[in-house]
């Protein structure tokens, strides 16, 4: 999945997504409000049928990126957790 940064300062993100399917962004979106540094986590879209997600992003003291690095790396982990999971149940 291709993502274009439309906005990357130290305590702001914005990313939009090529996609119209909001699953993706809204589990980055959900994993970031479970940081307190994180002041906001959001997903826009500009037109239903034709536009294209955008994740935004602001933190409070802590760097955007650094952010979004730790919420992607706890997806990672809580996925290979299921898998785990999932392969015990076989």
């Amino acid at each position: 999945m291709k993502i274009n940064v439309i906005k990357n300062e130290s305590k702001e993100l914005a990313l939009e997504f090529e996609t119209s399917d909001f699953s993706i962004p809204d589990l980055i979106a959900g994993e970031l409000l479970k940081n307190d540094d994180v002041e906001f986590a959001g997903v826009a879209k500009d037109h239903p049928e034709t536009g294209k997600p955008t994740l935004n992003l602001k933190t409070g003291k802590k760097k955007a990126q650094d952010a979004l690095e730790k919420a992607l790396k706890d997806i990672d982990s809580e996925l290979d957790d299921l898998q785990s999971q999932l392969a015990k149940a076989k």
